[in-house]
């Protein structure tokens, strides 16, 4: 019997990683390739995607410790591994809420630097710009080789504080005479790269870095972070063979339910996926196929931020936007950048300047479900389980009258204030609170999906059945399902091998409930 693999969970350091004799994805050939065309670079990928191991990797390269890459494609595509001084910098610890911790966190590690390459720095009240510049300047000289600049987590101290805007400016105003060196100084410079989840590019923090390269959806560098079905083929046909016997299926099989679970991640034009590494490294670790995404942690400041916005969660799987709408800073207004950048919602689709947005795989939706959705609706958690076996029966049996009785039941649960005075806009809150609830229950949900005959309000797959579902506030439930019989809602599935089952659902304001339905 084969000894059993060693996988990097929670392991940033490459150094540690490699002398360690753990499995390693090589990303070495796209890092050579990265530090061969740019010189200051951002990348932009969700937490536990690998970042902070590149910027290490990049770290063990410029430092020319040529023994750790020894086996990989770097070292025989690099013929000199030149040493350089190099300054890495993690603000994964720095707390956005105290404006003293990002200030003295920056001042201490550059002194750690000054120490290290035995150069004076000068006095933190010079201001943290000042201080940076000189000790670039002053080991540049020392050492005679320009400096290499790493800042991992660049956004955590602008993160904590999205909700709360003058604190976001105030940090983006601390730090900004910090990243302007990078342009100051560029003759110490060899290479600069700063990584994070957030995309500040519009405010004021890079106005005086504009040299950096936004790479975040650069085709070149699709799978730069993350892990791609091929790498999985390559390197974890062990993990793959244990897993398979595991759960008494083929390899082939097996491939699929990952892909199902963990994969989907798509972050440029080029049709490129990628599976979040941490829930795969995870799941080779304990032959297990669990949700490791929750243990991600969720940011109860994004919970707060996207309950107090106007985002419809109806656009879960059917969002499209402009790509530059995804390089955007949050918006109250629209937060789908943010949707996208923590990875809830990833690339489905690119059309010209468009992207279509969508949940990137059942991961991911039974986090929301477990998580936001919940916390979105003001519903308990413990409630989100019972409600879970009780609409799994008459789903998969087909029993509408069931089903809709249920709804009633759930509908009558809902906090007041989520269901909207206004009645123009009833109708949407109902229609979003029902495909809420079929996300949680982890049926395969789109709601406004546009076919030749029109645009439908919802459709539900099952195993045995598909429901197509038309909605109406205080009019006859009868003149939905009129409305989905002339324009033909269930052709496009009417030859599948699954039966139709078209229901129209009639709401009353008054009530503030379902009063009626009808089956097809």
């Amino acid at each position: 019997m084969l000894p059993r693999e060693k996988y990097p969970i929670g392991i940033q350091t490459f150094e540690k990683l490699r002398k360690g004799g753990y499995v390693y994805v090589d990303k070495t050939a796209i890092m050579y390739e990265l530090i061969n065309r740019s010189s200051y670079v951002f990348l932009s990928r969700p937490r536990r995607f690998g970042k902070s191991l590149f910027l290490s990797t990049l770290e063990a390269y410029f430092q020319g410790q040529k023994d750790l890459f020894e086996g990989l494609a770097v070292y025989d595509l690099e013929t000199e591994w030149e040493s350089y001084p190099v300054l890495r910098f993690d603000l994964s610890s720095v707390s956005g809420t105290d404006t003293n911790a990002v200030t003295s966190y920056l001042y201490y590690a550059m002194m750690g630097f000054a120490r290290t390459y035995g150069v004076e720095i000068i006095e933190r009240e010079a201001g943290i710009g000042n201080v940076f510049s000189f000790l670039i300047q002053a080991i540049s000289e020392k050492t005679g080789k320009q400096v290499v600049i790493l800042v991992d987590e660049y956004d955590k101290s602008l993160n904590s504080v999205l909700h709360d805007k003058e604190a976001l400016d105030r940090n983006s105003d601390l730090l900004q005479p910090f990243y302007a060196v990078l342009k100051s100084q560029d003759r110490y410079i060899r290479f600069a790269m700063l990584t994070g989840v957030a995309r500040f590019r519009h405010l004021t923090l890079f106005s005086g870095a504009n040299n950096l390269q936004d790479i975040s959806m650069h085709p070149a560098y699709a799978s730069i972070c993350g892990v791609t079905l091929e790498e999985i083929q390559k390197y974890f046909p062990q993990g793959i063979n244990q897993l398979s016997q595991a759960y008494s299926l083929m390899q082939e099989l097996m491939i699929d339910q990952l892909k199902l679970k963990y994969d989907g991640y798509r972050f440029t034009s080029a049709d490129v996926h990628v599976f979040n590494p941490y829930s795969l490294l995870s799941v080779m670790d304990l032959q297990e196929l669990e949700n490791f995404w929750l243990r991600t942690g969720t940011s109860q400041v994004f919970i707060h931020y996207l309950r107090n916005t106007n985002f419809d969660l109806l656009k879960l799987t059917s969002l499209w936007v402009s790509k530059e709408t995804l390089g955007e800073i949050f918006n109250p207004d629209n937060p789908t950048s943010l949707l996208y950048q923590t990875g809830y919602l990833t690339i489905q689709e690119i059309e010209g300047s468009e992207v279509r947005l969508g949940i990137p795989n059942g991961e991911v939706r039974e986090a929301l479900v477990e998580q936001l959705i919940p916390s979105y609706m003001g519903i308990d958690n413990k409630d989100v389980s019972r409600l879970l076996n009780d609409f799994k029966a008459p789903l998969q049996k087909g029993d509408v009258d069931t089903l809709i009785q249920l709804l009633q039941s759930f509908l009558a649960k809902i906090p007041y204030q989520l269901l909207r005075h206004d009645i123009a806009r009833q109708e949407a809150t109902f229609h979003l609170l029902i495909y809420e609830l079929f996300l949680m229950i982890g049926v395969d949900c789109r709601s406004e999906i546009s076919i030749a005959g029109g645009r439908i309000d919802m459709v539900a797959k099952t195993p045995q059945y598909i429901y197509v579902m038309e909605f109406k506030m205080d009019r006859p439930a009868e003149e939905a399902l009129q409305q989905i019989d002339h324009r033909s809602y269930a052709l496009p599935w009417a030859a599948g091998d699954r039966q139709v089952i078209t229901v129209g659902i009639s709401f009353s304001s008054d009530k503030r409930n379902i009063s009626h339905w009808v089956v097809g």
